[in-house]
């Protein structure tokens, strides 16, 4: 029987990827299966792939509202178009077309041959250079968004580690896992640079991503939230308190993953990182390389 769709599950989000070419087992890379679930879950989003450009002709461009490389991005009646448009110089036009229904819970993806799909290793669901341009957008509809961090179940417990590019996220996961082979620490490592969080009547939970950076270990599971730690190298190993939301508001809103950011979506996201900062528990974390501010993450309740 042709495997011709497949589920994948982030943040409780499935995103359900079809295709007019049969999947492979080598379609798509190994962190995006750990991903893959055997049934849907109640919040679908569909994903069909197509190859061989469409014609547009009575198309409506009208209404361009972004255009810089690698995407120009156009609002129809209908919901959207993306273009992935190439730098000048290149001889094909197009790497993409997208069409996305108004809440891009739907996406029709034309590739312009076959042989990104044929190639397989894929590291993202949507043959995109990530697929964070869909994920992101569809999390703030959901009271969820996704965070420059590192990620870790601990001791049963969510802990996301908020910073950007060099600021410690790869180094603070090492230290974790070394801590966890140790036995030192019951630890599960989500992602080492992107992760989710998400609101529900329960409570804030977090959730890995298959988005890694330095380190390629990720995972699907999620927890409930305990605390998120805003990380800078130090000389010397501290976990202060933080509670001026002003402040926590600022820091989170510097680390948030953004695809093309819309008013919709940005008055969405605002109000889902206004409630994270006055709700969840902020610490300022400085550390040196020596593993010693591990003991201090492990005693947070």
């Amino acid at each position: 029987m042709a495997d011709n769709c497949r589920w994948y599950s982030i943040g409780d989000i499935t995103l359900q990827v079809e295709s007019d070419l049969a999947f492979s087992e080598q379609t798509f890379s190994d962190k995006l299966e750990l991903f893959r679930i055997a049934s849907p879950g109640p919040d679908v989003v569909q994903i069909r792939h197509h190859f061989g450009l469409p014609d547009m002709t009575g198309w409506d461009f009208s209404r361009e509202k972004y255009r810089r490389e690698p995407w120009a991005i156009y609002q129809t009646d209908a919901g959207w178009i993306y273009l992935g448009i190439l730098p000048q110089g290149f001889e094909e036009k197009l790497w993409k077309v997208v069409v996305f229904n108004p809440d891009h819970a739907q996406a029709d993806i034309w590739h312009p041959d076959e042989s990104a799909f044929l190639q397989g290793g894929a590291t993202s669901l949507t043959l995109f250079p990530s697929d964070q341009i869909l994920v992101a957008r569809l999390l703030a509809g959901r009271s969820g968004c996704y965070l420059h961090s590192a990620g870790a179940i601990i001791n049963g417990a969510g802990m996301l580690f908020v910073g950007h590019s060099e600021a410690g996220k790869s180094t603070t996961t090492q230290m974790l896992i070394d801590a966890g082979v140790r036995g030192d620490l019951p630890v599960e490592i989500l992602c080492d640079d992107r992760n989710i969080v998400r609101r529900f009547a329960s409570g804030w939970q977090a959730y890995g991503s298959w988005s890694h950076g330095d380190i390629p270990l990720v995972s699907p599971a999620s927890a409930p939230l305990r605390a998120i730690c805003f990380i800078e190298k130090s000389a010397e190993n501290s976990l202060m308190p933080l509670a001026d939301r002003q402040e926590i508001t600022r820091r989170l809103l510097a680390c948030v993953i953004k695809p093309f950011v819309t008013v919709e979506w940005w008055e969405k996201t605002i109000d889902v990182v206004a409630r994270l900062a006055a709700e969840a528990r902020f610490y300022l974390m400085r550390f040196d390389k020596s593993g010693a501010i591990v003991s201090e993450i492990e005693r947070l309740k």
